[in-house]
């Protein structure tokens, strides 16, 4: 059994600053603690997935300001195979495949527009106001689940705020969570104490996996309408001159994708 996990920061317990997961000195003694929680929660969920009879784990650090060196190297489990980017145009991620058998999301957030989802959002934090797959509202979690899904690989588990595991139950009721804090606002929450958070993740991980179904692999007719709604009509004024985007609204844009792995990937010019 192959496990693929991707890995976001604003869902981890212990996280409740907006600088833990984006100060801009790589350096900055509140980043490396956002960073040692990250690497602590994905260490829960990598031992999870053995206890389970997991035969590998592989693991992408997908928090975009991490530049993929997010995990504390000595302290990350080694059992743990860190995964990239294959290609850019089109995005393709590393080791996601047929052979995988389930995929894993830790510390992930919220959809943009959540009420008190803690600093919920999808890809860009102040520019995306609403993302669409076929006119219905989704997030980043709903992204790598289709992407996922082009190869069967169902999502099985996440962990997040709690405005992300109820997300998760309406969108995929078969998947298992673990509640990391309770959000109050866009940039407050309340946590809950990172270390039973850890235990209850590596046990809530472990019994996902002892329950994978092939079926439950999230597919969309072909083809798919991907839509964004900026903050504002000059972000969306970029894709003007853009084959095949279409402008419903002066904030939004929409396109077809005829790959479902193509729902990170937007068109240019």
């Amino acid at each position: 059994m192959i496990v693929w996990i991707c890995t976001d920061m604003e869902g981890l317990a212990g996280v409740d600053d907006w600088e833990q997961c984006y100060a801009t000195d790589d350096e900055a003694p509140i980043y490396l603690d956002g960073r040692r929680h990250l690497t602590d929660e994905v260490n829960a969920a990598v031992a999870g997935c053995f206890d389970a009879g997991a035969t590998e784990v592989r693991v992408l650090d997908g928090h975009g300001r991490n530049r993929f060196k997010g995990f504390v190297t000595d302290r990350l489990d080694p059992r743990a195979k860190q995964m990239g980017v294959r290609s850019w145009r089109p995005l393709r991620w590393e080791g996601l495949d047929e052979s995988v058998s389930a995929l894993a999301i830790i510390g992930q957030h919220a959809m943009a527009g959540t009420l008190n989802g803690f600093l919920d959002h999808t890809q860009m934090p102040k520019e995306i106001c609403r993302f669409t797959l076929n006119g219905e509202e989704h997030g980043e979690m709903s992204q790598m689940a289709l992407y996922a899904g082009a190869f069967g690989v169902p999502l099985v588990y996440t962990s997040g705020d709690e405005a992300l595991c109820e997300e998760t139950r309406r969108l995929f009721p078969h998947a298992l969570t673990t509640p990391t804090k309770r959000g109050t606002g866009w940039a407050t929450c309340e946590l809950y104490p990172p270390d039973e958070v850890r235990l209850n993740i590596r046990r809530d991980i472990a019994t996902a996996m002892r329950a994978i179904d092939p079926a439950q692999a999230w597919k969309l007719s072909l083809p798919i309408e991907v839509g964004y709604e900026y903050a504002y009509s000059g972000l969306a004024d970029r894709f003007n001159n853009v084959p095949g985007v279409r402008r419903p609204h002066a904030r939004s844009v929409a396109w077809d994708i005829h790959d479902p792995r193509d729902v990170f990937t937007a068109p240019t010019a």
